[in-house]
C-alpha cells in the first residue's frame, strides 16, 4: 500500500494541475480516470517490445555512444511513446468528447501519468531504498513524462480540428517531438560513466521542457472554442446588468420628480 501511495501521489498531483489547466470544459472524471488506467495498461506492451528488443541485439550501452544513443532513442523513447500515441489515437482522438484542442494534452497527460505510475511502481518494488527513489522519480521522471506528453498531445489536439491536409503533418510532428525529447532525456541520463557534468545534462533537458510545455498548455488554452463564446456571454452579461442599473436609475428620478411635485 505504501508503495502504491507514494508511486501515485506525484502522479496525482501532476494530473490535478492538467485537470484545472483545463478552464472551459472540464472533461468527464471517468474519461481521465480511464486513460490512466490504459497508461498502465500500455506499460506491459512497451516492456514486452524492450525486452524482445534487448534479447535479439543484446544492447551493452556502458561506454558505448553510438549504442547509447540508438537504445535511448531507437528503443526506449520509440517503443514507449509509441504505446502511448497507439492508446491516444484508438481511445480518445476521435471521441465527441474531446471537443477542443487543450484535450489532446489533458488525454496525453493521463495516458502517460498511468505509464509513470505503473513503472514508479516496478522501480519502487525492486528498490532497497523506496523513499529515496520516490523522491527521485517525484522529480525526475514522472514530470519527464508529463513534458512527453505535452508535447504529443499540443499538436494531436491541433490535428484534431485543422484541415486534412495539415493533419498528418502535426500528428506526425506531435509524435517525432515527444520521441525526441524522450530520447534526449534518456541519452544523457543513461550516460552514467560519464563526469557528473554531462551526466546532469538531463535535468537540463527536463527543465527547458518544463518551460515550454507550460508555454504549450497556455497555447492550447487559447485555441479554444470556448474562449470566445465566454467572453461572448460575458459581455452579454455585463449588457444585461448594465440595462438594469440604467432603469434603475431611471426608475429612482422618476420616483423623485414624482416626490417633489407632491410637496
Amino acid at each position: 500500500m505504501l508503495i502504491f501511495s507514494l508511486a501515485l501521489a506525484p502522479a496525482l498531483a501532476l494530473g490535478m494541475f492538467m485537470y484545472f489547466k483545463d478552464k472551459y470544459k472540464r472533461e468527464p472524471l471517468q474519461w481521465l480516470a480511464l486513460a490512466f488506467v490504459l497508461g498502465c495498461v500500455s506499460i506491459l506492451f512497451a516492456f514486452v517490445i524492450e525486452l524482445l528488443f534487448n534479447e535479439i541485439f543484446a544492447f551493452d550501452i556502458k561506454e558505448n555512444f553510438w549504442l547509447l544513443f540508438i537504445f535511448s532513442f531507437g528503443v526506449v523513447a520509440l517503443t514507449e511513446e509509441s504505446c502511448k500515441f497507439a492508446f491516444l489515437r484508438i481511445f480518445f482522438y476521435r471521441k465527441k468528447f474531446f471537443s477542443e484542442p487543450i484535450n489532446g494534452i489533458i488525454y496525453s497527460v493521463m495516458l502517460s501519468l498511468g505509464f509513470a505510475f505503473a513503472e514508479s511502481v516496478l522501480y519502487l518494488l525492486a528498490s532497497e531504498n523506496i523513499f529515496s527513489t520516490a523522491i527521485v522519480r517525484s522529480l525526475t521522471a514522472v514530470p519527464a513524462h508529463f513534458v512527453f506528453a505535452v508535447f504529443m498531445g499540443h499538436f494531436m489536439g491541433l490535428a484534431r480540428f485543422t484541415f486534412a491536409r495539415r493533419r498528418t503533418l502535426l500528428v506526425f510532428t506531435g509524435f517525432i517531438s515527444a520521441v525526441f525529447v524522450h530520447g534526449l532525456y534518456d541519452f544523457f541520463l543513461l550516460a552514467y560513466w560519464m563526469p557528473l557534468g554531462f551526466n546532469s545534462i538531463s535535468f537540463l533537458v527536463l527543465l527547458v521542457g518544463i518551460i515550454i510545455s507550460l508555454f504549450l498548455i497556455k497555447k492550447s488554452q487559447k485555441y479554444s472554442p470556448y474562449v470566445r463564446r465566454k467572453k461572448w456571454l460575458k459581455d452579454l452579461e455585463d449588457a444585461k446588468h448594465t440595462s438594469f442599473k440604467e432603469k434603475l436609475a431611471e426608475k429612482k428620478e422618476s420616483l423623485k420628480q414624482k416626490f417633489h411635485k407632491k410637496k
